[in-house]
């Protein structure tokens, strides 16, 4: 059993029977919305990046204007000011 499950477990234990059923409600709804999140984003790469994630923005920023300004910040410093 995980950290968090034996927390919940314990805490489940401890609580009046309305508040251990709100809070089991809570979790659920929890996990559902997680199981829901991740259904939407479809299939995963071996690294667990949506499928085709990088290929969708691959050349996105080609033709923007990366001129530097005229005048930059000054480089940080670590002395104090």
């Amino acid at each position: 059993m995980s950290a968090i499950a034996q927390e919940l477990d314990a805490t489940l234990a401890e609580l009046d029977e309305a508040s251990a059923a709100a809070l089991e409600r809570l979790v659920r709804d929890a996990v559902e919305l997680a199981k829901a999140r991740r259904q939407a984003a479809g299939p995963l790469d071996e690294l667990g990046w949506p499928t085709g994630f990088f290929e969708k923005y691959a050349g996105s920023l080609e033709g923007d204007d990366w001129e530097e300004a005229e005048d930059p910040p000054p480089a940080p410093s670590l002395e104090p000011a």
